[in-house]
């Protein structure tokens, strides 16, 4: 019993946290996509939407400024260009190309403070680490 339970609790660690992805071949989010080549690892995101080409999938990312953090700048950036365009660079929900809405600053007020990602893609980068 002892056993079982320290092996559930060392999978649980090892592959149930958020913040990591699992083994090399796995697909965390189940997406489709292999860990090391999934833009948005932890979040389901079949499409690999990356609409400013910094290797970091939309779903997973609002740090439109690339420094590292999502911050006042990106909020100014999604209030002042993004909320109600079609911007995709601002879309963080699917399909990203519809009209940015609610479901998007609900997206990025969850993220704000945060590092963008994570992505097997781009792993230990400051654009999304």
């Amino acid at each position: 019993m002892k056993r079982t339970l320290l092996t559930a609790t060392l999978a649980l660690l090892l592959w149930g946290m958020p913040a990591m992805a699992g083994p090399p071949g796995t697909d965390f989010d189940g997406d489709g996509v292999n860990d090391s080549l999934d833009n948005c690892s932890t979040t389901v995101n079949p499409a690999q939407d990356d609409t400013d080409g910094d290797d970091c999938g939309n779903l997973c990312d609002a740090n439109y400024s690339q420094s590292g953090t999502v911050g006042f700048g990106d909020f100014g950036s999604f209030t002042g260009s993004g909320f109600g365009t079609t911007n995709q660079l601002y879309n963080h929900t699917e399909p990203v190309n519809d009209t940015v809405g609610f479901g998007d600053f609900g997206f990025f007020t969850s993220n704000f403070g945060t590092t963008p990602g994570p992505s097997g893609t781009t792993a230990g980068t400051v654009a999304c680490p």
